[in-house]
């Protein structure tokens, strides 16, 4: 795993309301996982949306720490999901999670922050 400081990932949806409520326990329910159970919520951060078409755009920001923990826990699941790059293969394992919980919102790597 290459080091990241921070995962910059688009949000985007059609029903942001819904899209977003279960993105955000899906995380709680990680950095619970990860025993990240200060409640300061400085592991993740889903920005509001910008509508255009129907669309919601929005920013997911993970940090760095935050996406280490999740890899240690998560090592063969996420090394097998799709992508070539670690940041791709993240991305993908997050997107199934969210998936398993009915989120239809799409996912994609933004930005990395090394």
């Amino acid at each position: 795993m290459s080091l990241i400081d921070a995962f910059l990932i688009d949000f985007e949806t059609v029903d942001f309301e819904s899209d977003s409520k279960i993105a955000k326990e899906v995380l709680y329910e990680f950095q619970k996982n990860c025993n990240y159970v200060n409640g300061d919520n400085c592991n993740f951060v889903l920005d509001s949306p910008i509508t255009s078409a129907g669309w919601y755009f929005a920013k997911l920001f993970l940090s760095g720490q935050f996406g280490k923990k999740l890899y240690e826990l998560n090592t063969d699941q996420i090394d097998s999901s799709k992508g070539k790059k670690f940041e791709d293969k993240f991305v993908s394992w997050l997107t199934a999670n969210f998936k398993k919980r009915k989120c239809q919102a799409y996912l994609k790597i933004a930005s990395e922050m090394k």
